[in-house]
């Protein structure tokens, strides 16, 4: 058979192919730019485990140049809150390609280090990450050829940058923070009333060496005008610019603040700021740019795009797969018009009222679940999900049950029913997605994006997470295909894609007003916006992947909800670090 008719006689099987070529097409130059991004200077990236003070063992990805001849300048980076090091791989390349000594940790209950994050409620919280970070400057001292060391924190990784170049200014020469200006630990606890004069986390401006501050345009917190008062402070002069530099490299006083074109969560992968930020080291370091300043990191934010949206495609055609074998001699329930006396507008408005009656359970219950998960935020995660189910069993309680002529006990039989009888089969087709998907990811990215790649204590929480969420989001899952029953389309991906757009809209058109009000209104407000953003992120993800998996899993809301539970609780592992709750 021609190469041409066998490409083309079967769906599933071009879309295999072709999902395998784009994976290729993103992740060869992928690995290209991320160990080989500058022949003329070659590096190697290594995994060490780091030891704190306090005997935490943390890990930290070490980034070496191959000329290690004479004295070189060492850089340690610390990731923002639900970060990890591979989230600042981008910048860690530029700046091991000029040939510095690069140490990125993850901070401790983030990635795969061991620990607690402490509570931002704690007054001794950012004394623990600075241990963190001081063993990355141990490490490079102990090497023996770093002669300047210098620190670049992101968000809550420069809010520990400037607290460890306080307490350690004849080590430190220079410092590059980033979404983030002034006190902002001590910020939060003011706010919720735990304000101690005496805060471990207060330090001294003017022991601080040569500071850049890079902020983003979009940023939810530290907007332009937030971070030109803070070069003020720093300068102590009222008339300073953005973009323009002050005082002097050789006395430690240099000053400059510069605004990316992005917002807080990919500030570090802003080719602005890193240009900018490999120029500093390069000015405090060597005083002068010692080479022309060649970014290769947009290839690597380029590349990883493509392979990922490969890997994605590639996992959508295994499900078909997996579809057409455990349902290849069942019949399947179309699931159309679950609900009979209620039309799509109706269901849409009566989720969006159960929503908004969780969202009025929110801080309560953040409150009832404060010790329920081992992870800062996982408290309001859960509240929002037990709140949301709680809500939307209201309204049907309240508002459907009396359309269909239901009585209380029947709408335990109208979930059943939907579940469609194939309970063993559908659930092992949700753990097969989740585990297909989850790995598929976890290949492209833990080694180039974000670590993903779960621990044997993440393993044990993801199960766990897991069998919490069920029930809540069984509920959640019945009340959305109850809409999708009403889309009485003949073609799949129409069906699909109307319903991932339903799904997205209803899902947070209670979050963006809040999030638009709060962005760049300051600190406290700007983190309710920045909170949201990754909230409505991973609301349009979930709904892409959850909408296809329910589709091929002989639309049995036990398959899609098994997915769903696994998934999210993989994701909420992969970014929310274990700790304490957040206040």
């Amino acid at each position: 058979m021609p190469f041409p008719e066998f490409l083309t006689s079967n769906k599933k099987r071009t879309g295999l192919i072709l999902s395998i070529i784009v994976i290729f097409s993103g992740a060869i130059p992928l690995i290209i730019f991320t160990f080989f991004a500058d022949p003329a200077h070659p590096y190697t990236i290594t995994e060490i485990t780091l030891e704190t003070e306090d005997f935490t063992k943390i890990k930290a990805h070490i980034y070496t140049p191959k000329n290690m001849t004479g004295f070189h300048g060492g850089i340690v980076i610390g990731h923002g809150f639900t970060g990890n090091s591979r989230h600042m791989q981008m910048l860690a390349i530029e700046l091991v390609k000029r040939e510095f000594v690069v140490v990125s940790i993850n901070f401790r209950g983030h990635g795969n280090s061991e620990g607690y994050l402490p509570s931002f409620a704690d007054p001794n919280m950012i004394n623990k990450l600075v241990l963190d970070m001081k063993a990355g400057i141990d490490y490079l001292e102990k090497l023996g050829n770093v002669n300047k060391i210098g620190l670049i924190g992101h968000s809550m990784g420069a809010m520990t940058a400037l607290k460890t170049s306080d307490l350690y200014t004849e080590e430190i020469n220079a410092t590059v923070i980033i979404g983030m200006v002034g006190n902002s630990e001590r910020g939060l606890r003011d706010f919720f009333g735990q304000n101690d004069s005496q805060s471990s986390s207060s330090y001294n401006l003017s022991r601080i060496s040569n500071l850049l501050i890079a902020n983003g345009r979009l940023e939810q917190m530290f907007t332009p005008e937030i971070t030109l008062n803070f070069l003020k402070e720093y300068t102590n002069r009222s008339d300073v610019m953005l973009e323009t530099l002050y005082g002097d490299f050789t006395a430690g006083n240099a000053s400059k603040a510069v605004i990316g074109s992005g917002e807080h969560l990919f500030e570090p992968m802003d080719a602005h700021i890193i240009y900018e930020s490999v120029a500093w080291f390069e000015l405090a370091f060597y005083g002068g740019i010692r080479w022309d300043i060649s970014l290769s990191a947009i290839y690597n934010q380029l590349f990883f795009a493509i392979a990922l949206m490969g890997m994605i495609a590639f996992c959508f055609v295994i499900i078909l797969y997996l579809h057409n074998y455990l349902w290849k001699d069942r019949i399947i329930n179309p699931q159309k018009d679950v609900v009979k006396n209620a039309s799509l507008v109706k269901l849409i408005l009566y989720y969006i009222l159960g929503a908004g009656i969780g969202a009025t359970l929110l801080i309560p219950l953040g409150i009832l679940f404060s010790e329920v998960l081992p992870v800062s935020m996982g408290q309001l995660l859960y509240a929002i999900l037990v709140g949301t189910a709680l809500g939307t069993l209201i309204m049907y309680y309240l508002l459907i049950r009396r359309t269909e002529g239901l009585g209380l006990h029947d709408i335990p039989q109208k979930i059943k029913s939907i579940c469609s009888g194939t309970y063993g089969r559908s659930i092992l087709y949700g753990i097969l997605a989740a585990l297909l998907l989850a790995s598929g990811i976890t290949l492209l990215a833990n080694w180039s994006t974000v670590i993903t790649l779960p621990t044997i204590r993440e393993f044990g929480a993801i199960i766990g997470f897991a069998i919490l969420f069920f029930p809540w989001l069984l509920i959640k899952e019945f009340f959305f295909r109850n809409i999708q029953s009403k889309l009485h389309f003949q073609n799949r991906f129409k069906e699909y894609f109307s319903m991932v757009g339903i799904g997205f809209l209803i899902d947070t058109i209670l979050l963006w007003p809040l999030m638009l009000l709060t962005w760049g209104e300051g600190e406290l407000l700007g983190f309710v916006a920045l909170a949201l953003t990754v909230v409505i992120i991973f609301s349009f993800i979930q709904q892409i992947l959850v909408t296809w998996v329910y589709m091929y899993s002989g639309r049995n809301i036990l398959g899609s909800t098994t997915f769903l539970c696994l998934f999210y609780a993989w994701m909420m592992i992969n970014f929310y670090p274990f700790g304490l709750p957040l206040f």
